[in-house]
């Protein structure tokens, strides 16, 4: 499990780690490690981050896989039951080129039993990445970025940032926002929104 997820969502964390366990070595850090990466072998990731690390990683030879979309495949996961539930999905604008993320997120929702509401900024439509992409549509946004050149959204002014996650969340139609991005849940909730990362869902670590 990512570090960035597994501060916010430790029992989840666990699960996910035990599971694994059972299944195949588990890495260290894909920044700080370096575990061996035999041509042809696999990593499972679920953090837009990591994939884009063991992307860019010098000599790397491991091929990146969406965990979300290796969970689907394993005829042993005890999917949780969590019907009665209705979200939206936030998509992650990082995801943009990786259709197989947003099938797999609504793959797993349908088996927990999860009904989605779909926005009209979903799948590769998305603009949002939380704090860490500003996407400057409006003159006010573009204003906004041009006024501190160079500097990332999460370096921002908290108010500032807050103003725009706000933006996001009005967006909402559900009660709840499932994300599979640690930027966006953060993001969303830090403008006011109940949201979830998928992965507590999928570990049954999310109680409402």
């Amino acid at each position: 499990p990512s570090g960035t997820f597994t501060k916010p969502s430790p029992k989840a964390a666990r699960r996910l780690r035990s599971y694994l366990k059972e299944k195949m070595p588990v890495a260290g850090c894909c920044r700080v490690d370096n575990p061996p990466s035999p041509a042809g072998d696999k990593a499972l990731y679920f953090c837009q981050a990591c994939r884009e690390t063991l992307e860019q990683k010098p000599g790397n030879q491991l091929i990146p896989e969406n965990l979300f979309v290796w969970l689907l495949e394993q005829a042993d996961f005890p999917w949780p039951d969590y019907r009665g539930l209705t979200v939206n999905v936030q998509d992650c604008w990082r995801d943009r080129r990786h259709p197989e993320v947003f099938d797999a997120a609504r793959g797993c929702l349908a088996k927990m039993g999860v009904k989605v509401l779909e926005l009209e900024e979903n799948r590769e439509k998305s603009v949002f990445c939380g704090n860490l992409h500003f996407e400057p549509q409006t003159p006010e946004n573009a204003a906004l970025a041009a006024s501190r050149p160079g500097v990332p959204l999460y370096e921002f002014p908290q108010e500032e940032q807050k103003r725009l996650m706000a933006e996001q969340a009005a967006k909402l139609t559900a009660p709840l926002a499932v994300t599979y991005c640690n930027r966006c849940t953060s993001g969303l909730l830090l403008g006011g929104a109940r949201a979830v990362h998928l992965m507590e869902l999928c570990m049954g670590a999310y109680e409402g």
